[in-house]
């Protein structure tokens, strides 16, 4: 691996941190809902109804303000994808700065298929009158 492409991938990784560091201070000071740095969803804009990630923001917010059950009544989906979006960060993050190359993904189709299977049953089902949770 060339030295200008470990420098390129450092960088990322930094840029990436930084990214969300400034994002998550954004979100803890400013609230969803009374700031207009803070857009609502579109696809609930136009449609009038909750996609799967309506309440992320607000559900963040709510985190980062240490109420983890009001962030899981607004998206319980953040709330069980956070841990494995979190992993994910961590391995590219020890991947980049070890220097070695980065993995293809191994997972296997059929769990991809079983999440985009979650995922489009709680997107029809938080749209129904029997969701319990807060959109």
């Amino acid at each position: 691996m060339v030295v200008e492409e470990i420098v390129n991938r450092r960088l990322s990784a930094f840029l990436l941190w930084l990214t969300i560091t400034v994002a998550g201070l954004l979100l803890f000071v400013l609230e969803p809902g009374k700031s207009a740095l803070l857009p609502g969803c579109p696809f609930r804009t136009l449609t009038g109804f909750t996609c799967p990630g309506c309440g992320t923001t607000r559900g963040l917010h709510q985190l980062l303000h240490g109420n983890l059950a009001a962030a899981f009544q607004l998206n319980p989906f953040l709330i069980l994808a956070l841990p494995f979006l979190l992993y994910a960060l961590l391995s590219y993050t020890n991947t980049v700065l070890r220097g070695n190359p980065i993995r293809r993904n191994t997972l296997p189709a059929k769990y991809i298929w079983a999440l985009f299977g979650f995922l489009l049953f709680f997107w029809i089902f938080r749209n129904t009158p029997f969701y319990p949770f807060a959109s």
